[in-house]
């Protein structure tokens, strides 16, 4: 049970590590995402997305964007981010699913200043919050005289904060109405920074990629979200190395459980094992005993591991009992993803473990001789 409970929990720990951390990633940035060399403005963003999407199979969603690195400015703090101008029907941006309080920039009517969205923790660095303003300066190599400033000058209102549990993106971004972000660049209403692209999967996001590649031309450049994050990829694979060496050992223990249990059991009826040999038992009767014995503590243990194993999970999932760093594991708490495909593999690596450990005490006590088995008694 507990071999089986481990097993499912740690599977399900390491699931939950890689599709979390990937889906806050692809949160962040996309599957796919075009840029220009030298951060240069793309013009006719409408017409290019209809190209593309006309060009290139594979994508599933293309979203322009504007953005630009900004000082944003309260009365009392300032600090650097990186100001992203997206479409407010955009669903694919993670912030907007992770609003923490005040409205996401598609439930935002339109007013006269533009609206803002900033992490929890840039609010309380800021000292702001909700409906306060905020100026917003377009960071450059110009800004040296206080004309300069106030040419590059924006205002924001807050009408939203979110946390991801990814703080050292959190703190580093900030979200506008694309139509914002344009003005706040000097860009024209067809100009864009870039484009995020979805397609149907992760895997696919490199051959689109290239695709993507063939198609455009200079100052055009499309990168997989393995190339814009390599290192946390990497630490990835990093996490699933471990795997074998971890389930192995679980494994082992299990299986020495299982044949010392069984052997226990062979030297406590041993006097019956020569009763049932005295009175005519075969010695494949005697094997087939041991191996109902073995194989019924295997079916109900590894049933109440799976049981102990889901509560467990479910409880970490809903509760979250177990914190973590965000600034150095991209999440806030241990997570964990439920899989069948989980359950029914470890349920059938300890049912056929299980037999395989039966065979041992079941050929011992079948090889008893009734004499001796009755004096060892």
């Amino acid at each position: 049970m507990l071999g089986t409970a481990a097993l499912v929990v740690t599977l399900s720990i390491l699931s939950g590590f890689e599709k979390t951390l990937t889906e806050n990633v692809l949160g962040f940035t996309s599957n796919v995402e075009i840029s220009s060399y030298g951060n240069r403005a793309l013009p006719d963003y409408q017409g290019t997305s209809r190209f593309l999407l006309k060009k290139v199979s594979g994508i599933v969603q293309l979203s322009p964007f504007v953005e630009h690195e900004a000082i944003l400015r309260s009365p009392r703090g300032v600090v650097g981010v990186e100001l992203r101008g997206v479409l407010p029907t955009d669903t694919s941006v993670l912030a907007m699913k992770r609003i923490e309080s005040g409205l996401a920039l598609s439930e935002v009517a339109p007013d006269s200043v533009d609206p803002i969205v900033i992490s929890k923790g840039l609010a309380k660095e800021l000292s702001t919050g909700i409906g306060k303003n905020i100026a917003a300066i377009r960071f450059n190599e110009r800004l040296r005289t206080r004309e300069d400033i106030l040419a590059n000058l924006h205002r924001f209102r807050i009408v939203g904060t979110y946390a991801t549990g990814m703080s050292q993106y959190d703190d580093m971004l900030a979200y506008t109405t694309l139509h914002a972000a344009q003005a706040f660049n000097g860009f024209s209403s067809t100009q864009v920074s870039g484009y995020d692209v979805r397609t149907g999967s992760i895997e696919s996001s490199r051959p689109v990629a290239d695709s993507l590649n063939h198609v455009l031309f200079y100052p055009y450049i499309a990168r997989s979200v393995y190339d814009v994050y390599p290192t946390i990829f990497a630490w990835i694979d990093l996490q699933k190395k471990p795997i074998p060496i971890i389930l192995g050992l679980i494994i082992l223990v299990a299986a020495f459980n299982m044949i010392s249990t069984l052997l226990l059991i062979v030297i406590e009826k041993t006097r019956s094992i020569g009763i049932l040999k005295s009175l005519g038992a075969s010695t494949p009767g005697i094997s087939h005993i041991f191996i109902t014995q073995g194989m019924t503590i295997a079916l109900v243990g590894t049933l109440l591991g799976d049981l102990l194993g889901f509560v467990l999970c479910e409880s970490e999932a809903y509760f979250h009992f177990f914190k973590l760093r965000s600034e150095i594991y991209f999440m806030s708490s241990v997570p964990v993803s439920i899989e069948w495909q989980h359950y029914a593999l470890v349920s059938v690596i300890s049912l056929l473990l299980a037999l395989s450990a039966t065979l041992i005490p079941a050929r011992i006590a079948a090889k008893m001789q009734p004499l001796q088995a009755l004096k060892f008694a």
